[in-house]
């Protein structure tokens, strides 16, 4: 007679996990496209912020995971800027996901030099600038 709530009840469980492993998914996906935003308007950020003379030093910039990149290529242009802005994109569009360890370095010999204040365009540095904005942003919700 309680046949039919049983067989019924024996579903659910079932049916309960894979909610919560479809929930878990979607909290996953929706954790990485963040990480990837955050990491990607931080970069767009660092880079924009550039001083450019020859554009060396921007075009020098990249995107590793989990260990630095300490390469560097002093015949680096204007003309390989957007270049090194694909590649980085590139990275972290295919790359990061939520608990990955991002690295945006510049490894050109001056590089401390310009963000300790050695030019003239940019006599606050690059990345404290670009980090504080982006924090504040996140904090503003503007970013996210």
């Amino acid at each position: 007679m309680r046949r039919h709530s049983c067989e019924s009840f024996a579903r659910k469980p079932m049916t309960f996990i894979d909610d919560l492993n479809k929930a878990a998914e979607n909290i996953q996906q929706k954790a990485d496209a963040k990480v990837r935003r955050v990491a990607l308007a931080a970069f767009q950020e660092i880079n924009r912020g550039s001083p450019v003379d020859k554009g060396t030093f921007r075009a020098n910039w990249v995107v590793s995971i989990d260990t630095i990149d300490r390469s560097f290529d002093l015949s680096k242009t204007r003309k390989d800027i957007q270049e090194s802005v694909s590649a980085a994109t590139a990275m972290i569009t295919c790359s990061v996901k939520c608990g990955t360890t991002i690295f945006i370095s510049n490894s050109v010999p001056y590089a401390v030099l310009l963000e300790n204040g050695y030019s003239i365009q940019k006599p606050a540095g690059v990345v404290t600038p670009a980090i504080t904005m982006i924090k504040n942003k996140i904090e503003s919700g503007r970013l996210g």
